[in-house]
Formats: structure tokens, C-alpha cells, sequence
């Protein structure tokens, strides 16, 4: 039973992410398909320039809730000790790992929609529903770091804000969650009885694997992990060695990956 609902939540997750919301608020806003109108990706980022800021924050707000929405729905019903209907798992855990599964699904039903012939975004605005999701308010803090980073050392490059994608999502995140999980006990959220953010994280994680944050941190990881296929030409551009040089034009268009 529980392999069967969990495959059920991953194909909720991935058809709620090939809904592309970034398509939907262009033809609204302005009559017009968004894969025609600057770099040609279907997310936040493009819709904001091209359609407007009003049309592209509703756009962050339906990729964000896209895999949140139903990992939180699927915890709630089934992969947690207070759930509706509580589904025992094979190994202690196991409805935490479901959760990230879930999630992880969406993120590839916005990269690779089935109703767009497979042609998506870089899933970035679905990871940050995501991790909003199961590290608030560590997330937001890490999001404050990468821009102070920013603007201290990247100012003087072409297009600075576009680095915080790479360094919120596929570095600074992952590796401060562990940092902290290393250095603090009493009052950090991944330890039971914490006195600072017990009770405040929207996932509520606790309830998922019974104090076990290593695998928070893991989930964490295969997150940052997850979202490379869909950006690999942030990837190949700014993160590796390659043609495009960062602060190029032409780079930043690929970077957007929202």
C-alpha cells in the first residue's frame, strides 16, 4: 500500500508541475505565448520582463505551490504519525523520503511537461515551494546570505542578481542546513525540543522521521541534485568551464531556470 500511494503522489506531483503557469498568465496578461517572447523559457523570470510584474510574481506563486501543495496534502493524509490515514512504511523515514520523492516529481513535470510535448523551465520556482516547504525560515535566511554575497563581491558584473540562482539552490542551501546540523544542537530545528523553530517550519519535519535530520539533510541534496538536468545550461555556463563567460548577455538569458 505504500509504494501504490506513493507512486500515486509522484504522478500527482509531476501532472501538478507540467501545468505551466508562466503560459497561462502570458496569454492572460498580454494575449501572448511566452516561449516566443525573450529567451523563450517558460518562467518567472521572462514573464516578469515581458508580461509584467503582477503576472510574473502569480506566476512564482503557482510554480512554488506546484510540488508543496501536494507533498503537504500527502503528509497530511498519509506520510505522518497525525496523518488522516497513516500508511506504515517500510523503514523508519519512509514517509519523509515519500515527501521528497513527490517533490522531486514535480520538479521534472515542470522541466518536462506532458502537456507542452516535454518542454518546460529550469524548476527553480517549484524547488523554492519545495524547500519553503520543509526548511522554513532557514530558507529564506539562506536566500538573505546569497544576496548579501551579491552585492558585496558580484555588483560590479553584468546581470548580478541572476548568480543567486546557482549559489541559493545548488550551494548555499544544502550546505548550510548541514553546517548548521553539525555545529548546533539544542535550539536548531533538525534536533527535537528545538527552542527556537519548533513549531514555526511549515513541514513540520519532526513528524516525518522522528528527529532523524540526516535525512533532511540527504533530501536536501537530492534536491540541489534534481534541478541540474532541467538547468544544464546554467550548469555548462556559469557553474563549469564553457563558452559562455559569466556576465555575458547571452548567458544570463540562460540562467533564468524559474
Amino acid at each position: 500500500m505504500f509504494y501504490l500511494i506513493l507512486v500515486g503522489g509522484m504522478l500527482c506531483a509531476y501532472l501538478s508541475g507540467s501545468v505551466s503557469y508562466a503560459r497561462i498568465f502570458a496569454r492572460l496578461g498580454k494575449g501572448v505565448d511566452i516561449t516566443h517572447l525573450g529567451n523563450g523559457n517558460p518562467g518567472t523570470s521572462n514573464v516578469m520582463r515581458n508580461v509584467g510584474k503582477f503576472w510574473g510574481t502569480l506566476t512564482l506563486l503557482g510554480d512554488a505551490l506546484k510540488g508543496s501543495l501536494v507533498m503537504m496534502l500527502f503528509k497530511a493524509l498519509f506520510f505522518s504519525p497525525k496523518a488522516l490515514y497513516p500508511v506504515e512504511g517500510p523503514f523508519a523515514g519512509a514517509g519523509f523520503a515519500a515527501i521528497v520523492l513527490i517533490g522531486i516529481a514535480a520538479i521534472y513535470g515542470h522541466g518536462y511537461p506532458v502537456f507542452y510535448r516535454f518542454r518546460g523551465g529550469g524548476s527553480i520556482g517549484v524547488l523554492f515551494g519545495c524547500w519553503l516547504f520543509l526548511i522554513y525560515p532557514q530558507f529564506l535566511i539562506h536566500i538573505v546570505i546569497a544576496y548579501m554575497i551579491v552585492k558585496l563581491f558580484l555588483r560590479k558584473q553584468k546581470y548580478p542578481m541572476g548568480r543567486m540562482t546557482p549559489l541559493v539552490f545548488l550551494i548555499l542551501t544544502p550546505l548550510l542546513t548541514l553546517l548548521e546540523s553539525l555545529l548546533i544542537r539544542d535550539w536548531h530545528p533538525l534536533y527535537p525540543q528545538s527552542l527556537l523553530f519548533d513549531h514555526i517550519g511549515w513541514g513540520n519535519h519532526f513528524l516525518q522521521f522522528d528527529g532523524n535530520g540526516w535525512l533532511l539533510i540527504a533530501g536536501l541534496f537530492l534536491f540541489s541534485l534534481s534541478v541540474i538536468p532541467t538547468n544544464l545550461s546554467l550548469l555548462k555556463n556559469v557553474i563549469l568551464p564553457g563558452k559562455g563567460k559569466i556576465g555575458e548577455p547571452d548567458t544570463e538569458t540562460k540562467q533564468e531556470g524559474v
